[in-house]
């Protein structure tokens, strides 16, 4: 760490410079320009699959990278929670293996989707999974774990899958691949990282000219947490790879650094987003009445649990699968399916928690294959191969996002947005299970070889404004922050949750337009901070929720609307897109 790590840049602390006369003097005193900010060719925001993916691409072709993370590389990311693996049609000899196929695979991702994936980019990536991802990773190091019949890789099989073809590393894929590629982020000289810091909004042309029309990316201010300083990045393109919004609810299976911030700041850039009323429920997340903070992370129990034939109950004694009662794949079925149906029980039952049995896949499979959570069910006084597990649904995965497009590029000349910030046409209106890990990395690719293709090698990129703090103030209570975070949570959680309605949803609303309000005076009047920065952040992304929940007025996958509870169509088979200005519109898939 300590030879791919840059020691720590002397910031400026006048923030009086302008832009017209860092313009004229930034060529004769380059020196001292550099005491301040960070030049680059290419800037990547978030350090999981897709971050860490794109600037190994970009490295290797000889580009200098700076790698910008909030928290610390590898540990606290989305990536490197995910439990049950990457999801790829099998191949041998470049052939299917016999019983699967990519047709079935994409027809399973767009029946998943309910008609909101994009066709052409299913069959792509399906296509493209194997090869481009899994064989890739493979060759950094990646060490998936090995079969005993025939094919090189073991598979499990997950929700809404009808074959195994999830390829992973026991039940701690994410750990062990992030494991692999943060090793070699941090050996290649190419790449600087720079942990703990947040990035706060994107230096495009048109905000520095105020002017309109086709606009670029000039850069990006991050917040340096352990310096209390705001650095001034410029750049020939910024890869916006910042994973997840989890934290914009109570309970989540999120890393604590998920609050939203790629959405909020692209959306503050004009960009549009797509989808964002989708959020997916993870159906089965350890459920642990004893904790003393109520809203933390819990532990996430692998849907390869249920592929492998656990079953969900209602009460610990019960020897049934109440999914049956909804869906004849029972609790194989998908994600939305599930959590709706637990959500339904549960308030019909008046039920804390639920049960996942995972007695019958066998007590010796649980030990080899699922070592992570026999060890932490243990460890909290349940030994899952002889009885029930209690679990809950938390928010676990964003469908929507920052429209992309064929290679994760924006509509804005130097921005990508990768992982689950973007919207890809993968998903849908709710996402198979797995399908995102593999895409976090073939896109992470895709974008740096477009980048490759479009940006000829420059020594410096354009000028761009050193952030300027003006009047504002030390913010010495937080308290206020405190309470905007938690009034924003609760909100989402019980307004705009697994189950919405007219009524709920405008309450939501005008919630949010209010401590909103509150925030945007707040941040002119005081010094900005990490936990004000990502408060900031889960507001933005909360009001995009509940505008598209609001807008569309059906029911499909994991977006549930009481008063409208039948799929339409006729009206609604589209996406739902939230302009820049805060509008929202339908756009054809």
């Amino acid at each position: 760490m300590d030879g791919a790590t840059p020691s720590k840049s002397r910031l400026f602390d006048g923030f009086l410079l302008k832009l017209h006369h860092l313009e004229m003097t930034r060529r004769n005193i380059r020196g001292k320009a550099r005491e301040h900010d960070v030049e680059t060719e290419c800037a990547i925001i978030g350090g999981g699959l897709a971050g860490c993916t794109a600037a190994l691409e970009l490295a290797a072709a000889g580009r200098r990278v700076d790698l910008f993370v909030k928290g610390r590389l590898a540990r606290e990311s989305n990536s490197y929670l995910l439990a049950g693996g990457l999801a790829a049609v099998p191949l041998l000899s470049g052939k299917p293996l016999t019983g699967d196929s990519f047709a079935l695979h994409v027809k399973e991702t767009l029946a998943a989707g309910k008609g909101l994936n994009d066709p052409r980019v299913v069959k792509f990536c399906v296509e493209h999974f194997f090869p481009d991802v899994i064989q890739w990773l493979a060759k950094q190091g990646v060490s998936f774990d090995a079969s005993r019949r025939g094919y090189p890789f073991d598979l499990h099989r997950e929700g809404g899958h009808s074959r195994n073809r999830i390829f992973h590393v026991q039940d701690t894929t994410g750990m062990s691949i992030m494991g692999a590629l943060v090793k070699r982020v941090m050996e290649h000289p190419r790449i600087r990282i720079h942990e703990e810091h947040v990035a706060i909004d994107l230096i495009t042309r048109n905000k520095l000219k105020h002017s309109r029309g086709q606009d670029s990316c000039l850069g990006v201010y991050v917040y340096d947490i352990a310096s209390d300083r705001v650095r001034t990045v410029a750049c020939r393109a910024v890869f916006v790879a910042t994973g997840g919004l989890g934290k914009v609810f109570m309970y989540t299976t999120n890393a604590d650094v998920a609050t939203g911030d790629g959405f909020a700041i692209c959306h503050r850039a004009g960009l549009p987003l797509a989808n964002m009323e989708f959020v997916q429920f993870h159906p089965s997340v350890f459920y642990d009445s004893t904790t003393e903070v109520e809203n933390e992370r819990r532990f996430l129990l692998t849907e390869a649990l249920r592929g492998a034939g656990a079953i969900l109950k209602l009460h610990k004694n019960d020897t049934r699968d109440f999914m049956l009662d909804y869906d004849s794949r029972g609790s194989n079925s998908t994600r939305d399916v599930v959590t709706r149906a637990q959500d339904i029980e549960m308030r019909k039952h008046g039920l804390k928690h639920l049960w996942l049995d995972c007695t019958r896949i066998g007590a010796a499979k649980i030990r080899s294959d699922f070592r992570s959570a026999y060890a932490y069910c243990r460890t909290h006084g349940v030994d899952m191969t002889r009885e029930p597990v209690p679990i809950i649904y938390a928010v676990h995965y964003s469908n929507g996002g920052v429209l992309v497009g064929a290679h994760g590029e924006t509509s804005m000349r130097g921005c990508y947005v990768l992982g689950e910030t973007a919207f890809t046409g993968l998903h849908g209106a709710t996402r198979l299970a797995s399908n995102s890990g593999p895409e976090c990395v073939l896109f992470g690719r895709l974008s740096a070889r477009h980048f490759l293709d479009h940006f000829a090698p420059s020594e410096h990129p354009a000028p761009v404004p050193f952030w300027n703090a003006g009047s504002a103030q030390p913010l010495r209570d937080k308290t206020t922050v405190a309470y905007y975070w938690d009034a924003v949570r609760r909100t989402m959680t019980h307004l705009c949750g697994i189950s919405r309605n007219e009524e709920r949803l405008v309450a939501a609303r005008t919630v949010l337009e209010s401590v909103r309000k509150n925030i945007h005076d707040f941040y002119w009047n005081y010094r900005v901070t990490k936990d004000f920065l990502e408060v900031r952040n889960i507001a933005d992304v909360a009001m995009l929720i509940v505008q598209s929940a609001l807008a569309r007025k059906e029911s499909r996958a994991c977006h549930f609307r009481e008063d409208h509870p039948q799929n339409d169509d006729r009206h609604f088979r589209k996406l739902t897109v939230v302009r820049g200005d805060g509008l929202v519109c339908f756009r054809k898939v």
